[in-house]
C-alpha cells in the first residue's frame, strides 16, 4: 500500500509539472527582460527588407537605457512555437526589424547580448527574445495589450546618433 501511495504521488507530481510546463507557462504573462538590472552598453538595430539592410547603432547609454525600458515594459506572454506557426512565421511583407543589446564591455565578465527579433512590419505583436546570458527564457512572445511602437524606439536611437 505504500508502494502505491508513493508511486500516486510521484506520477502526479510528473503529471503537474507537465500540465504546467505545456499549458499554464503560456497563459502567464511574463517578460524575461524585466529581470535584466544591467544597463545595455550599446543597441544595434537592423531593418530587414527584400533589397538589403538598414544598420543604426547607438552608444549613448540614455537612449539605450529607454529603449531597452520601453522593450522591459512591455506586456507579453509567452508563445508555444507548435501552436502558433501562422501567427509567427507567415507574414504578407518581408519588411522586419530586429535588436540587439550589448550589455558590459567584451572583457567584462558578465558580457552578455539580449537579441529581439523577428518584428515583422505586418504583425507588430510578436517578438522573438534570445539571449546568451545562461538561464535567459529563450522564445517567442506576443505582446498582448498593443503593438510594438517602432517609430518611437528608432526615434531614440536617431536621437542618439546626432
Amino acid at each position: 500500500m505504500k508502494k502505491f501511495k508513493y508511486l500516486f504521488s510521484v506520477l502526479l507530481f510528473v503529471l503537474l509539472i507537465y500540465f504546467y510546463q505545456n499549458h499554464i507557462y503560456y497563459l502567464i504573462p511574463y517578460n524575461p527582460l524585466k529581470g535584466t538590472a544591467d544597463n545595455p552598453y550599446s543597441c544595434h538595430f537592423d531593418l530587414n527588407y527584400s533589397d538589403g539592410v538598414l544598420t543604426k547603432v547607438s552608444h549613448n547609454l540614455n537612449s539605450n537605457t529607454l529603449i531597452f525600458k520601453y522593450f522591459s515594459d512591455l506586456n507579453l506572454i509567452p508563445l508555444k512555437k507548435a501552436a502558433n506557426k501562422e501567427e509567427i512565421f507567415e507574414h504578407k511583407n518581408d519588411i522586419h526589424f530586429s535588436y540587439r543589446f550589448r550589455f558590459g564591455p567584451p572583457t567584462s565578465p558578465k558580457y552578455y547580448y539580449i537579441f529581439i527579433n523577428e518584428i515583422w512590419l505586418d504583425n507588430l505583436s510578436i517578438l522573438s527574445i534570445r539571449s546568451n546570458k545562461p538561464g535567459f527564457h529563450n522564445g517567442y512572445y506576443k505582446i498582448i495589450d498593443s503593438k510594438f511602437d517602432y517609430k518611437y524606439v528608432n526615434d531614440l536611437i536617431t536621437n542618439s546618433q546626432n
